[in-house]
């Protein structure tokens, strides 16, 4: 097997998301049991889920059908899409598929707003670093 991607996945969706795994078991029509999402939030099955589950397996963990069969794929066959999406915004692009398509121009404008945010705290920490490191040359001098 490969990297736990798709436990992790259903981790998330109970450690964050605040789902129990009966919760789960109950979203996907009972097609698998508490116990069945116990053992996949911990790692214990050697056997990937089969195609028949995936629908539901997607609408528990909020991904899309396609992201939780790429999941199954890295982690029971260790085979990544070879797609230029960052792992870490795979799941967020699914989210932004359910947003109504006349709010994705607020969405793209928290998006920027985020990213200017980020940026100066890099450029306020890269300031602070030289001002640190010219006071202490300052007294290196004196």
């Amino acid at each position: 097997m490969g990297v736990d991607v798709f436990s992790r996945a259903v981790r998330r969706r109970n450690l964050i998301g605040g789902m129990t795994f009966n919760r789960m078991a109950a979203a996907c029509g009972w097609e698998r049991s508490s116990a069945w999402w116990n053992n996949m939030a911990n790692y214990r099955m050697e056997t990937p889920p089969a195609p028949k589950y995936v629908r539901g397996i997607a609408r528990v963990l909020r991904i899309s059908e396609r992201r939780a069969n790429e999941l199954i794929a890295e982690q029971w066959y260790s085979v990544r899409p070879d797609d230029a999406i960052p792992d870490h915004l795979k799941d967020l692009v699914t989210l932004l598929e359910e947003v109504d398509p006349g709010d994705l121009p607020a969405v793209e404008q928290l998006v920027v707003i985020l990213g200017q945010k980020c940026a100066l705290a890099a450029k306020v920490g890269q300031y602070e670093a030289e001002g640190e490191a010219a006071s202490g040359a300052d007294r290196r001098v004196a």
